[in-house]
């Protein structure tokens, strides 16, 4: 599998190849405006999984930072919030996203454009 992104991503990506058959890895599906609504909610759901019952810590880790980045693309993307969790939550996750160091620019880009746009409407 060719990639850029580090082999941390590499289960993320199969990830996405299974539940979006015309998705080739997981950064492009988390940032492209192209990403439908429906496969935002998918991708969600996904990450949760892995969020809740990765393997490992590195695995529940990613899962968590990419379940964010799925709300905060749908966001960005479509206007919609796909979560039940509250504006100040969501506000404390983009920002950690935004700070994450391991991310790649791309979905930091996402985190940031979210969290501007929550912080000027509360």
């Amino acid at each position: 599998m060719e990639t850029d992104i580090d082999p941390f991503f590499m289960l993320a990506d199969w990830l996405v190849r299974d539940a979006l058959e015309d998705q080739m890895d997981a950064v492009t599906a988390l940032t492209s405006a192209e990403t439908t609504l429906d496969e935002f909610r998918t991708l969600k759901r996904v990450f949760k999984q892995l969020r809740v019952q990765g393997e490992t810590v590195s695995d529940r880790r990613l899962g968590a930072r990419l379940y964010a980045i799925s709300i905060a693309g749908a966001f960005v993307f479509h206007d919609r919030i796909i979560t039940t969790q509250s504006s100040e939550r969501l506000i404390r996750a983009f920002t950690e996203l935004r700070k994450d160091t391991q991310l790649p620019g791309a979905l930091h880009a996402v985190a940031e454009r979210a969290l501007e746009r929550m912080t000027r409407e509360i």
